[in-house]
């Protein structure tokens, strides 16, 4: 699965060159978060275990991810965990994860590692993951992480202070071969604190971060190539948006736009307003970045309006750039060059509900990911 362009790991090098070959014909979207109500939310106020639990299949192009991003702002750091269980190689139930962390240098270090089946346990009962020397697992309102790379390690806690959510049954379905991807969200909103340990220097960390889980059986000519995803986290509540697309929707995009306080969550759409404004060139890119977001979403008397800006690009790469060389130079010669840039960004919200509105700001965390258009 890609998340977000990082679908780094050599085993799914077979993968992406599938998806670089000439497509069949698009197949249409049959259904898009079927039973999901856009507006206000009601009856999400708990932690929901079965949203963590991976369902593996031997389905050929299953995937299915665990994506951990994690904003600590005293010290400019963006952290992201990415865990993948997937059967793109000769056998069922390969895991593969990464460890990424930037800062305000706008240097990345990316710490990977992949493992065979035999390596990778799955807790029976509740929700837990080892693969290798690495953890995840939920504990009541504690979820923890922790990470044993060699050259990064990490020991990490959410306190979970939003509760799991999925927009109907999450899930978007192509065509009539029963392919399909997932998205939910366990931990929209979590105080994180914990140990990171790069070249033996340990930092103290304390702030804040969310996780999702996702899962697909979709061949990798459908992939998403275009992603909007921001993580936004103010003192009393959290409003988060994902949009992607591929050709094969032809325009069309997936959405997903949530607010939650802590202890319930409030709203939810796939159906609202997105603008950008104001495009920049980036130094070493053919890409511009929008500066400027601006979001409006009404559903009967509740909606939110306002928007986001670009305060720092932190991360900024060629996505082909995680792949080994030679594989990246044959890419090249048959796909578009896509770029991904991830920023700091400050928010500035009205949200109304009950016939009350309030304000939400702050500073949070962006991903934005375009190709280089056709000629």
């Amino acid at each position: 699965m890609e998340y977000a362009g990082r679908t780094v790991w050599p085993a799914w090098c077979l993968g992406l060159l599938l998806s670089l070959l000439p497509a069949p014909a698009a197949d249409a979207v049959e259904t898009l978060f079927e039973g999901h109500v856009n507006g206000r939310v009601e009856g999400f106020e708990a932690i929901d275990p079965a949203a963590f639990r991976a369902e593996p299949t031997t389905e050929r192009y299953y995937t299915e991810l665990w994506f951990h991003e994690m904003q600590f702002v005293n010290e400019g750091l963006i952290v992201i965990v990415n865990v993948q269980l997937h059967n793109l190689g000769v056998s069922h139930g390969y895991c593969d994860s990464y460890l990424s962390v930037s800062g305000p240098d706008g240097i990345i270090h990316l710490d990977k590692d992949s493992f065979k089946p035999r390596e990778v346990r799955i807790d029976s009962k509740g929700f837990g993951i080892s693969w290798g020397p690495h953890r995840i697992e939920l504990q009541g309102d504690q979820y923890r992480i922790r990470y044993r790379g060699k050259s990064i390690q990490a020991d990490l806690t959410c306190r979970i202070l939003a509760p799991s959510y999925r927009q109907g049954d999450g899930t978007v379905r192509f065509g009539k071969k029963e392919q399909f991807v997932t998205y939910s969200f366990p931990i929209p909103w979590a105080e994180v604190a914990g140990t990171l340990t790069r070249e033996g220097k340990t930092t103290t960390l304390k702030g804040m971060g969310s996780m999702n889980h996702d899962r697909q059986v979709l061949s990798p000519r459908k992939y998403m190539n275009r992603w909007r995803v921001v993580w936004l986290y103010g003192t009393d509540a959290t409003v988060s948006l994902l949009r992607c697309t591929s050709p094969d929707l032809e325009g069309r995009w997936v959405q997903r736009l949530m607010v939650a306080e802590r202890g319930r969550v409030l709203f939810s759409s796939h159906d609202f307003l997105y603008e950008e404004s104001d495009p920049e060139r980036v130094a070493g890119s053919p890409i511009p970045c929008p500066r400027r977001f601006r979001i409006e979403v009404v559903h009967g008397d509740d909606g939110l309006r306002g928007g986001y800006s670009l305060t720092r690009i932190q991360e900024k790469k060629d996505v082909l750039s995680d792949y080994p060389y030679l594989f990246r130079q044959l890419a090249k010669l048959i796909t578009k060059e896509t770029w991904s840039y991830r920023f700091w960004a400050d928010f500035d919200f009205e949200f109304t509900r009950d016939g009350k509105t309030r304000r939400i700001q702050g500073a949070g965390t962006a991903n934005f990911i375009e190709p280089v258009p056709a000629e």
